[in-house]
This record gives structure tokens, C-alpha cells and sequence, in this order.
């Protein structure tokens, strides 16, 4: 059976975590370019749009305004993603991320189905260049460094093209097909393999029969032969960095130290050659016999890894512990979601046709009570009763007003300056009337 491959890329309102709200998502087929699907979509009306995201995308700031909502478009973008048995994105950890915030704002289980392989195409490209330079390469920087941009690495393999514009999500899908299909075509060895870079299942095979894996580091383009030592739990195992571990003398007193230290901390550092493999780290990761690599390298004594593995037994033991994370925001809250005591009334909320029927259902977590209420907000406002209403009018008033510059979502006072500084390097045609609605949102605030 023919594996089909489509890739996706978001534009967003910002950048930090849980708050780089989409506002528009292209999709292409691999294996047909005039095959591209572009939804777009408003940003949440408690949001405001930013004037660096608007700039970046010279994207008018009313069209982020404009339009139906993210949880209205959501089901016609995840039927089209699914519809494809492998998914790429350009730096995928970005684009996988703007995805289960996505699905956790709307009310959904914030991953994609377990099963479903999501390819970064930046590093496979990367590797493909590293492998085969005579089918493709990556331009350096003056400072002698790569450069993985991805406007850069295509122009450094294709002739200008002047219908690409970059950082426009469809302008970047299909410079990705190309490059993507580039590798494909001229190099069919690696293409076969793809899949199976990223798959948890087949590294997971690779991990569990303990032979040497390559870990591919992109920025430096540099392959690196590891060796599983140790199986934590399921999705965790322990591999030794065979170079940094040969580099660093074996295994020494500072590093049974640092194991000791980690079990009791894990914001404790462990040695630089041991390598806590988890099974869905982005990256790429493969058997270095598919493309027949020799990697030089010794391989440590069996005495050493043995008391490698009885340090580790002692004082990691399984299963991994995550460290606890500091959540301050709702938007950053999804681990978890949503709670099993809900799924039932979820599925309820996202089958009733009307909004007079979503507000009806009841929730018991108070995760989800706010995930609906914030959902209702913005599609329904008038269906909420006044309590909630004034609820989040009072929330979206202490955000839009909120004076500190550290906080991770777009305010008046920061939008305001932001214009001011992007306008002295030229003027914005995409501001236009924006700073007044600003200001007359302060004044009415």
C-alpha cells in the first residue's frame, strides 16, 4: 500500500507556549501540489492580535478580527489532516505544539491519534544533505555555521521562486513538498525510511534489542552512534553517547555523583554521554545498517556498562518521573485533558448543533468548565449566563490592561509600543487604525 504524505504549518498570533494562537493553517499533498488546503480562522476575541506576528506575516491586523472561529473550522482541518498516513511540518515541535493547544482550546484530547507519525521534515532534510550532498545541501552562515532556515534552504537547492512568499503558511507547505520531494525522487533509499525515523515503534525496536542507534544533532550536522543500556519503563530507556562517553575518560566518580544527585533531583544534570532516550522526543533517530554508515567508535567494556546499569538501577529507577511543572495559566494546563469524569459530556458538547444545546451540558472538572465557558464566550457570548459573562469580561479586561511585559499574551500598552518601534523601521500599511482601537480600548477599559 502507497503511504500518503501531507504537510501542515500554522501562522500564529505569537510565539510562547499556550498562547500562540492560529489564526490560519495551510495543508499540501506531497504528491500533488495544486492539492493545497488553506482555513483561516480569527483569533479568540479575548486576544489581540500582535504587531510583530502581523508584521513577520505582513498580515493586516483586522483580518485576524475577520471570520469564524478556530472551533468552528477545527473539524474540517483535523478530517483533512487524518486523512493523510504520514503528517510533516518544517520544525515540527512547533507546528505538533500549536496543534494540541489548538485541540485543548477547542474542548478535545489535545494529541492526534497515537498511531499517527508526525515527520520533521527540517532535520530529514538536514540528514539527507549530510548523507547525499550531491542531491542536496544546507548554505552556511558567514560565521561558518548551517544554516536551516527554511528560505534559506531552499534557495540554496532551487532557483528563486517569487510566487514563495515566506512565512505564509502556504508559501512554506510547498517549499517543504518541494525539498521533501527533491529527496524522494533523487534519493529513494532515505524517502523509504522516513517514517520510521519518527516512529515511536520503531525506535522502540531499536532501543529493546540494544543495538548501537544514530542520533542524528542538526545544527552541527553531526551523527553520533548510541548504545540503549537500560529500559526505565515502556516509553523511557537509557543509551550511552559511545563518543562523549569514550571522550570523557569512562565512567568516573563525578558522574556516579551526578546519577546519585539526578535520582534525588531531577533538575540535577546527569553525565553528558547518558542519554535518557524517550520515545516520542522530536529528532531524528535511526539504525545506521539501513544506509549502510560505518560510525567509528569502541564500545565501552562490559564491566563498565554493567556498573553503568547497577547505578542506574539503584538510584533511577522506573518508570520516569516527570518534573512538576509550575502552571500559572489555563492555556498551559493540558496535561491530563480532559479529565475522564467529562470525556462523556465533551463528546456531548462538540455532537449538539446549537449553542443553546452546548450550554446545557455540565461539566464536573473545573478545567473543563473554563475550556467551555471561554469556547461559549467566543462563538456565543449571549447564550452565557451573566455571572460567567461578567467572569470573563472582568478576565479579559485585567489581561488587555495588565502593565507587566513579562506576561505571555498581548496587552494594550505592549501592542501600543510594539507598533511605535515597528513603524520607525518603515511605515506599516497593516497598522492602519490599529493603535486607535487600542487606545480606545484603554479609554472605554
Amino acid at each position: 500500500m502507497i503511504e500518503t504524505d501531507g504537510i501542515f504549518d500554522w501562522e500564529t498570533n505569537g510565539i510562547n507556549n499556550g498562547f500562540r494562537y492560529p489564526h490560519q493553517i495551510a495543508i499540501i499533498d506531497n504528491d500533488n501540489e495544486e492539492r493545497l488546503e488553506i482555513k483561516n480562522f480569527r483569533i479568540p476575541y479575548y486576544e489581540l492580535p500582535s504587531p510583530y506576528a502581523l508584521a513577520a506575516t505582513n498580515m493586516n491586523w483586522k483580518k485576524l478580527k475577520e471570520g469564524p472561529s478556530l472551533y468552528e473550522k477545527l473539524p474540517e482541518i483535523l478530517e483533512i489532516l487524518l486523512d493523510y498516513d504520514i503528517l510533516w511540518a518544517y520544525n515540527s515541535q512547533y507546528d505538533t505544539g500549536v496543534l494540541t493547544e489548538a485541540l485543548f482550546a477547542c474542548g478535545h484530547f489535545p494529541y492526534l491519534y497515537k498511531d499517527k507519525v508526525v515527520c520533521d521534515a527540517l532535520p530529514f532534510i538536514s540528514l539527507a544533505a549530510k548523507l547525499f550532498p550531491e542531491s542536496l545541501s544546507i548554505p552556511k552562515k558567514e560565521d561558518g555555521k548551517f544554516s536551516h532556515k527554511l528560505s534559506d534552504v531552499f534557495n540554496e537547492n532551487f532557483s528563486k521562486d517569487d510566487s514563495i512568499i515566506w512565512h505564509q503558511a502556504d508559501g512554506d507547505v510547498r517549499a517543504t513538498s518541494r525539498l521533501l520531494n527533491k529527496i524522494k525522487k533523487e534519493v529513494p533509499e532515505l524517502w523509504e525510511y522516513r517514517s520510521r525515523m519518527f516512529s515511536k515503534f520503531a525506535r522502540q525496536d531499536l532501543f529493546s534489542n540494544y543495538s548501537i542507534w544514530a542520533r542524528y544533532y542538526y545544527p552541527s550536522q553531526q551523527i553520533s552512534p548510541m548504545l540503549p543500556i537500560y529500559e526505565r519503563d515502556r516509553d523511557n530507556y537509557f543509551s550511552i553517547d559511545i563518543i562523549k562517553y569514550e571522550k570523557s575518560g569512562g565512567f568516573s566518580d563525578k558522574d556516579k555523583e551526578k546519577i546519585i544527585n539526578h535520582g534525588k533531583n531531577n533538575g540535577k544534570k546527569l553525565p553528558d554521554w547518558l542519554h535518557a532516550s524517550y520515545l516520542k522526543t522530536p529528532g531524528v533517530i535511526f539504525n545506521p545498517e539501513w544506509f549502510d554508515i560505518t560510525l567509528e567508535y569502541n564500545l565501552p567494556k562490559d564491566s563498565e556498562i554493567q556498573e553503568i546499569k547497577n547505578y542506574i538501577n539503584q538510584y533511577l529507577p522506573g518508570p520516569k518521573i516527570w518534573p512538576k511543572k509550575e502552571i500559572k495559566y489555563l492555556e498551559e494546563d493540558y496535561f491530563g485533558f480532559p479529565s475522564s469524569q467529562d470525556k462523556a459530556a465533551w463528546d456531548s458538547f462538540h455532537k449538539s448543533v446549537s449553542w443553546d444545546e452546548k450550554i446545557q451540558v455540565k461539566f464536573k472538572d473545573q478545567k473543563s468548565k473554563r475550556v467551555a465557558q471561554r469556547i461559549i464566550f467566543d462563538n456565543a457570548p449571549e447564550t452565557l449566563d451573566d455571572q460567567p459573562y461578567k467572569i470573563i469580561i472582568e478576565f479579559i479586561k485585567s489581561r488587555w490592561m495588565n502593565n507587566d511585559h513579562k506576561v505571555p499574551w498581548v496587552t494594550v500598552s505592549k501592542a501600543i509600543e510594539a507598533i511605535s518601534s515597528l513603524e520607525n523601521n518603515g511605515s506599516l500599511e497593516i497598522f492602519e487604525g490599529y493603535r486607535e482601537y487600542l487606545l480606545s480600548l484603554k479609554q472605554e477599559l
